[in-house]
């Protein structure tokens, strides 16, 4: 079991209604993973669950953390220079 399924120490009891084939179904996806169907539903909420999922950067964020580290960082004096230089107005 991952560690991401340990932070829910705190159960509470969820009922889903669906047909019997679907429950038969869903059970045949479960065994096959040798989950029980609890487990299984978790595991497929968990994969898109925000808290859960593990985001790794794209190569432009890859790229600019790279230049930061360099020191090769735009500044500005003030956060009205900020925004003109990102072409947004605040005011809008």
């Amino acid at each position: 079991m991952s560690a991401n399924a340990h932070h829910h120490r705190e159960k509470v009891r969820l009922t889903v209604e669906c047909s019997l084939d679907e429950r038969t179904y869903i059970k045949m996806l479960a065994a096959k993973k040798h989950m029980t169907i609890s487990e299984f539903l978790l595991t497929s909420v968990r994969e898109i669950m925000p808290c859960t999922r593990t985001h790794e950067p794209n190569a432009e964020t890859i790229e600019a953390l790279k230049e930061s580290r360099k020191g090769k960082l735009e500044s500005y004096e003030t956060l009205d220079e900020f925004w003109k230089a990102m072409g947004i107005d605040p005011n809008a």
